[in-house]
């Protein structure tokens, strides 16, 4: 794309002011008359670049625009060049890693060496322990009908397993702990809608496009939403299994499992939160011989219940 090749160019001449015009085609890879025209482009908007001929000339950024990324303390290189495993990948846009190398060559000597340094000392990873496969190619589907404003059908499964058909507007997309939700409206409810991307069955677009509500603020949507959720009573129910490695996707998927700790291999505790007792039995039943233990006592107690009440109806039959 255009503009991100003129970024990318911008970010090579605040490296070195001078650079013949040739060395700028052979690192983006394309013509010098293309790079001709991206100077053109950046001049007209507004950034300080020009041409100088003779055998000391070339392509030229100004020296006051070259010194803005001179001005980041140490303590800011590190905290914007520490390397992340960040979700962005999910949705297809380009990893921070790759985009900050490249504003890296853009640093003074001294700077980047600083950069570098962070970089191999801090790490963050925003991702929950066993988060389970992302849908990517999903999640590009629903990153292009957002931008595009293009409606979609889609089939939902909620916590319970049922699932339904909707037809929403999709207008933002939010990872939280590197699971990714899209906040939509609901067309039938009327309503917006947060819905958890590991659960959408299937979905594309109806060929229809959608107006923006005017004023909508994804960050303070998801913000509200979260304190929301927050403050609902408590009536919720921990239970903590203990239970093979290949069942957690699917506890993850359903609930939003965190993992507590992995006591051998094969097998991890981990601590999930269900809306309720029966939730959790009826999650329970369905693990089945997955679940090697669980707490609190009273659980098993009421799967054990369940499962004979189960097994008495079905043997009448």
């Amino acid at each position: 794309m255009k503009s991100q090749r003129l970024l990318e160019c911008l970010l090579l001449l605040q490296g070195a002011r001078r650079q013949t015009a040739g060395s700028l085609a052979d690192r983006l890879g394309v013509s010098v008359r293309t790079i001709y025209r991206d100077v053109d482009a950046l001049s007209a908007a507004g950034v300080p670049v020009y041409m100088e001929r003779g055998p000391l000339g070339g392509v030229i950024l100004a020296d006051d625009y070259r010194r803005a990324l001179a001005q980041f303390t140490g303590d800011e290189l590190q905290a914007l060049f520490a390397s992340t495993a960040g979700p962005m990948a999910d949705i297809g846009i380009v990893s921070q890693p790759a985009a900050l190398q490249k504003l890296a060559g853009a640093l003074p000597t001294a700077q980047r060496l600083a950069a570098e340094r962070g970089r191999e000392r801090l790490l963050l990873d925003h991702n929950k322990w066993y988060r389970g496969e992302q849908p990517t190619e999903l999640l590009g589907a629903l990153r292009a009908a957002v931008a595009d404003e293009r409606v979609l059908r889609m089939r939902y499964r909620d916590r319970t397993g049922s699932v339904t058909e909707r037809v929403v507007e999709p207008l933002g997309l939010v990872a939280k702990a590197g699971v990714w939700y899209v906040v939509a409206r609901d067309v039938a409810a009327a309503d917006y809608r947060s819905f958890r991307a590991q659960r959408i069955v299937e979905a594309a677009t109806t060929g229809e496009r959608f107006a923006r509500p005017a004023g909508f603020d994804l960050d303070a949507y998801w913000r509200s939403s979260v304190t929301y959720m927050e403050r609902q009573p408590n009536e919720t129910y921990d239970v903590t299994f203990r239970v093979r490695a290949e069942a957690y996707d699917r506890l993850n998927a359903a609930w939003g499992a965190t993992v507590a700790d992995d006591d051998e291999p094969g097998f991890a505790r981990v601590s999930v939160r269900f809306p309720g007792r029966d939730a959790a039995i009826f999650q329970t039943i369905a693990l089945g011989e997955a679940v090697a233990s669980m707490d609190p006592d009273d659980l098993r107690e009421a799967v054990a219940a369940r499962a004979r009440e189960t097994l008495a109806r079905f043997a009448r039959v």
